[in-house]
C-alpha cells in the first residue's frame, strides 16, 4: 500500500514537472508581473482563428514571431478572437484597460488592446 502511494506521488510530481505554460519569447505568462501589456491579434491566412502578439516591455524584437504567444510545444497558440485571449489573461491577473485602433494608409485599422494588472 505504501509503495502504491509513493509511486503515485512520484508519478504526479513527474507529470507536474513536465507541464509547462503558455509562453511569450520564452517567458511563461504566469511569470509576467508587468503592470501593463499590449496585444494585437492577427487573423490566420486560412481559418477563422487568430494568433496574438504580446508586448510587455521586452527588448525590441526584430522577429515578430518571437512576440507571439506559444503553447507548451513552442507552436503558435490559436484563439477565437482577441477578446478570447483577454478573457484568458484574467486567470493571470490582468484585465482590459483600454482598446484603440490605428488607421494605416490603405484604411486598414489595426486594433490594440492594453491590459492592466489587477491590484
Amino acid at each position: 500500500m505504501k509503495r502504491t502511494i509513493l509511486l503515485a506521488a512520484m508519478l504526479a510530481c513527474f507529470a507536474y514537472g513536465k507541464v509547462s505554460a503558455q509562453t511569450i519569447n520564452g517567458v511563461k505568462l504566469s511569470e509576467l508581473k508587468e503592470p501593463f501589456l499590449e496585444l494585437r491579434a492577427f487573423k490566420q491566412d486560412f481559418g477563422s482563428k487568430v494568433i496574438v502578439q504580446l508586448e510587455y516591455g521586452q527588448r525590441v524584437i526584430s522577429d515578430r514571431q518571437a512576440s507571439i504567444v506559444k503553447d507548451e510545444n513552442g507552436k503558435n497558440m490559436e484563439f477565437n478572437s482577441a477578446l478570447d485571449f483577454v478573457n484568458k489573461m484574467k486567470a493571470y491577473g490582468y484585465e482590459l484597460f483600454t482598446a484603440y485602433g490605428v488607421t494605416l494608409r490603405d484604411d486598414t485599422i489595426l486594433k490594440y488592446y492594453v491590459l492592466k494588472r489587477k491590484d
